[in-house]
């Protein structure tokens, strides 16, 4: 066995030991519990432990963003603010930030040109429905651990039905290392996992961001960009899209840039949640065209990706996106072959146990109950009798002692047989667990679709109300104004 040496035994450490050393544990840490998200489930640790955290407080509904960050705080050792951000982060759904928010919100958490989010005291939060829809099915199957002071158990990742860092992409720096990867839509992940399942290769996935209006095109050097877009309305000149990484502070500074070179007199921002309009004002004399304009004032912004992810054996660099659905897909078909044995042994068991509670009733063992001295004596009577049970038994109700129990207790025993011999079916071929895997994909397709639709068309109703409500005032003061 190897002698530990601890530094403050030494009579002398190198600065070059110690450095290495501290410089390789405070890398691991960073890396590990920080910065960049884990292959099994696309999350980072802070992610993990948040969406856990309200996975088990589904029942209370919304709450604070500064209660759930007081709970989640059991799990994560780095500070509330880094709590708060990750929360607020997983909840924005506006174009750039998730195209599948796993977080459903109340009150303002920012919006495309205002990313600032208000207090932590005054928003709402709750698991969102996405997250409800593909990733908590299988935590049967989820390996917990102690946290950080062994308190409680905290899951070591997640099992979700498709890869969330490619559904909202995923951004991280840490020591040595740093992660950046683009989204891609969830109907195209799932038709590439599915070629996976029945062709043993992937299908290539493009970039895609929700509401981005404009092509995201990609260089063969895998860089992607996202340009900024002109339009003409009515002979005036709009942006009508802005590049990734442009909120009002940064396109802004980039007009003022143009006024300041003669080329823009003013500008006039309407843009409205994820709809950018901004008007282009030009001095009397000087009407560049459309494409004037775009020559002069069109930009884009880029992104290079870089997949790097951790696995269980450490730091993994991919190439591609289609490198994580490949290794997804088979770590996916792995959980549902999973699911089955489980369901088989769940079926077994219960069989076993209503065997013995059709037996203990028929053979009038709960009689027995009343000459034992105590509820241990009793129990140890049953295990003799060879009750696998007993504990169970022992605690029955009186009232339960019925043929109507055991009649009850029989067909139970008969639709368990029943599924058993349709799970083992299912095991008994990797063709049928394929199957399985496709239904289930079909069924996330489904779901993801109506629920930002839903998402979608509620946000539409309320920016009509809102457009109604401003039209109905502006008349009333024309009206009050003609008086």
């Amino acid at each position: 066995m190897q002698e530990t040496t601890y530094y403050h035994s030494l009579d002398a450490v190198p600065l070059e030991t110690l450095v290495k050393d501290e410089y390789r544990i405070y890398q691991i840490y960073t890396l590990m519990d920080r910065a960049i998200p884990y292959l099994q489930d696309g999350l980072k640790p802070s992610q993990r432990r948040i969406l856990y955290t309200l996975f088990k407080n589904q029942s209370k509904g919304l709450m604070k963003v500064s209660s759930v960050t007081g709970l989640v705080l059991t799990l994560h050792p780095h500070g509330p603010a880094s709590i708060e951000s990750s929360i607020v982060n997983m909840a924005q759904d506006y174009t750039f930030s998730n195209n599948y928010p796993l977080i459903d919100k109340k009150g303002y958490f920012g919006e495309r040109m205002e990313t600032q989010a208000a207090a932590a005291r005054y928003i709402e939060c709750k698991l969102g429905e996405v997250a409800r829809s593909i990733l908590f099915d299988d935590m049967n199957q989820v390996q917990m651990v102690p946290n950080y002071d062994e308190k409680v158990m905290e899951p070591v990742g997640l099992l979700p039905k498709l890869p969330i860092m490619l559904l909202n992409g995923a951004e991280g720096i840490g020591t040595g290392f740093s992660s950046v990867i683009p989204s891609f839509k969830h109907n195209d992940i799932i038709a590439s996992m599915k070629e996976v399942i029945n062709n043993g290769k992937t299908k290539k996935i493009k970039p895609w961001s929700r509401y981005f209006s404009e092509k995201i095109s990609v260089e063969k050097t895998g860089k992607i960009t996202f340009p900024m877009a002109f339009d003409e309305i009515d002979e005036k000149i709009y942006i009508t899209e802005l590049p990734r990484g442009y909120d009002a502070k940064k396109i802004y500074k980039f007009l003022n840039k143009h006024i300041e070179n003669d080329f823009l007199k003013d500008y006039i921002d309407s843009s409205v949640d994820n709809t950018i309009q901004i008007e282009l004002l030009f001095k009397r004399n000087q009407t560049p065209t459309l494409k004037q304009v775009k020559n002069v004032m069109g930009i884009v912004s880029n992104q290079t990706p870089n997949y790097t992810l951790i696995s269980e054996r450490g730091v993994k660099v991919l190439d591609q996106a289609e490198q994580i659905i490949e290794i997804f897909t088979h770590q996916r078909l792995e959980v549902v072959k999973r699911r089955y044995e489980l369901l088989v042994s769940d079926a077994k068991e219960r069989l076993m146990k209503n065997n013995e509670i059709i037996r203990f009733i028929k053979e009038k063992q709960y009689n027995q109950a009343e000459k034992k001295a105590n509820r241990r004596d009793y129990v140890d009577y049953l295990s003799k009798k060879k009750f696998l049970y007993s504990e169970y038994l022992a605690d029955m109700a009186i009232y339960r002692m019925t043929k109507e129990e055991v009649e009850k207790r029989t067909f139970m025993i008969k639709d368990d047989k029943k599924k058993i011999k349709e799970y083992e079916l299912v095991l008994s071929s990797k063709a049928r667990i394929k199957k399985k895997l496709i239904l289930e994909l079909d069924e996330v397709s489904v779901s993801l679709d109506e629920i930002m639709k839903k998402k979608d068309d509620a946000k539409k109703k309320v920016f009509k109300m809102l457009e109604k409500a401003t039209s109905k005032a502006t008349k009333k003061a024309a009206k009050k104004k003609r008086k």
